[in-house]
């Protein structure tokens, strides 16, 4: 006879796969803050978790897959998005575009251990860091662009939202090393420092139209 799935039984699955999947990501920040993400191998990985390898590769195809899934579990792919993509941010306001770098930079907060770990791996060379870091910087200046053309077309006329996406991308990442380097003043006050220096950049870009 064939078992039936009923929906209770069947949502049961789902939340035990959803908490299986966390525990993954979990305890792969863990282990790859710890021995770097070339030291980390999925079978590593599994055995950390208390999983076998196929039940690993089940959830995440590769390591690749688990970096992107980590960045996204920690929710600084979906804020980006959300940043860069807000319809209600006025074209002739203000504070838009302080808004904008601000929400982007306060979600990188939220994941500073997570850069740290990215930063000291592309360093060293390692492959699969790279990788994924330089998707998230194609990410983060098409994210930019479609911004800066909806929201802020004055301030590209000229140099054109691709030059502009670029300045504001190293802006955004020259900060943040700044944060990293404790240049920014206490660790503390990062997220006030960070909102005043993403308003100075605002009225810069302002200041030329």
């Amino acid at each position: 006879m064939e078992a039936v799935t009923t929906s209770s039984s069947a949502g049961a699955q789902q939340a035990a796969g959803f908490s299986q999947r966390q525990h993954i990501l979990d305890t792969a920040l863990a282990l790859m803050s710890q021995r770097g993400v070339d030291g980390t191998s999925m079978r590593d990985l599994a055995a950390a978790a208390g999983l076998n390898v196929a039940s690993l590769y089940h959830y995440f195809a590769s390591k690749r897959e688990l970096l992107v899934a980590v960045l996204q579990e920690r929710g600084f792919i979906e804020d980006l998005a959300a940043s860069t993509g807000r319809a209600s941010i006025a074209r002739d306001d203000f504070d838009g575009l302080a808004d904008m770098l601000d929400d982007i930079l306060g979600s990188m907060l939220e994941v500073e251990d997570f850069i740290r770990l990215m930063l000291g791996e592309v360093m060293r060379g390692e492959q699969t860091a790279h990788a994924v870091g330089v998707e998230l910087f194609e990410a983060t200046q098409t994210a930019l662009e479609r911004w800066l053309e909806e929201s802020e077309p004055a301030i590209c006329d000229g140099p054109g939202a691709p030059a502009v996406a670029r300045v504001l991308r190293a802006f955004i990442v020259g900060l943040f090393f700044e944060h990293l380097a404790g240049v920014l003043g206490p660790s503390d006050d990062a997220r006030k420092a960070l909102r005043e220096r993403s308003a100075e950049a605002a009225a810069a870009l302002r200041a030329r139209l």
